[in-house]
């Protein structure tokens, strides 16, 4: 077996609900001044035509969309779906955060409550923060104190957890602040380490986010191992109350976790498998269909 056994809390509440909030930031770096013009000029971004403009739009509303689609058909209720645009507002898009956090529980007293923080922006370099074209930046401080402040957080009967998925640029360097904010029930899965970028990369009808792809590939799609085709980008994870599972053979350097709200394994990856250009030979096929269900992360560079 590539990985043991799945860790399972024999403890389960009786009634779960997974509440979702996907945010989109910029679709453009922050810093840039965005002109439409007629000319794109060689090596200069922020002259962009219409068509470009029109092009990314479209891009970014279909993969909110397919990720959309995923958290539904994980049973997860989307409270907000707000895809990435030319423009986005910090203050707009942290009232959503405080609104979904101090969601009235009385109707859903009782139940386990997993609120999932999906963010797909831009990601601020030696910080991880989330960056706008307005309004400054969402800090990690930021959505623990908005966090803390929810209604029922003092409660004790509190069994509410809290997922976020930052996939974004430079994600890992706010697992040092949350492994020692110490939040109960927390699961933080981040697209790349503190030091590293987050890619994109067009493959169809499937988000061009690497990090989602992953998810959604293992969720919807019988593909028997996954092809990560940026070895310079390592997804990393935290969670406080499961037990990490360390993979074997193929999966050595590589862990995860299958965390509360849904079906949703966490992963981190310290290094990338490589086939060496022989993942044609049918020994090493033979092989990799043996993890099929593994998500293996393989480098066929």
């Amino acid at each position: 077996m590539p990985w043991k056994s799945v860790y399972k809390n024999k403890k389960e509440c009786k009634t779960e609900r997974t509440l979702v909030l996907l945010l989109g930031g910029s679709i453009y770096d922050d810093d840039l001044d965005i002109q439409i013009a007629n000319r794109r000029r060689r090596g200069d971004d922020r002259f962009r035509t219409k068509q470009d403009v029109h092009l990314d739009e479209h891009l970014w509303q279909r993969d909110c969309r397919a990720i959309t689609e995923f958290f539904e058909r994980t049973h997860a209720t989307i409270w907000r779906s707000v895809p990435a645009r030319l423009r986005s507002s910090r203050n707009e898009s942290f009232d959503l955060i405080n609104e979904f956090f101090q969601m009235n529980r009385i109707d859903i007293k009782g139940e386990r409550t997993t609120f999932i923080l999906y963010w797909g922006g831009h990601g601020i370099k030696d910080t991880g923060n989330w960056g706008f074209s307005s309004g400054g930046e969402i800090t990690c401080r930021d959505v623990i104190n908005a966090w803390y402040a929810r209604p029922f957080a003092d409660d004790f009967n509190d069994t509410s957890s809290l997922t976020i998925i930052a996939d974004t640029c430079y994600s890992g360097a706010w697992i040092e602040t949350l492994r020692t904010e110490n939040i109960p029930r927390l699961a933080y899965q981040a697209a790349s380490r503190a030091d590293e970028v987050a890619y994109v990369i067009n493959d169809g009808n499937i988000p061009r986010s690497l990090l989602m792809r992953k998810f959604i590939i293992e969720q919807q799609y019988p593909i028997g191992w996954y092809l990560w085709t940026c070895i310079d980008q390592h997804p990393t994870h935290l969670c406080d109350y499961g037990e990490i599972e360390d993979g074997e053979d193929f999966c050595a350097g590589q862990q995860r976790t299958l965390v509360h709200g849904g079906p949703y394994y966490f992963f981190t990856v310290q290094r990338h498998w490589t086939t060496n250009g022989k993942i044609s030979t049918k020994e090493r096929k033979a092989e990799l269909n043996k993890l099929a269900e593994y998500g293996v992360f393989i480098d066929n560079n």
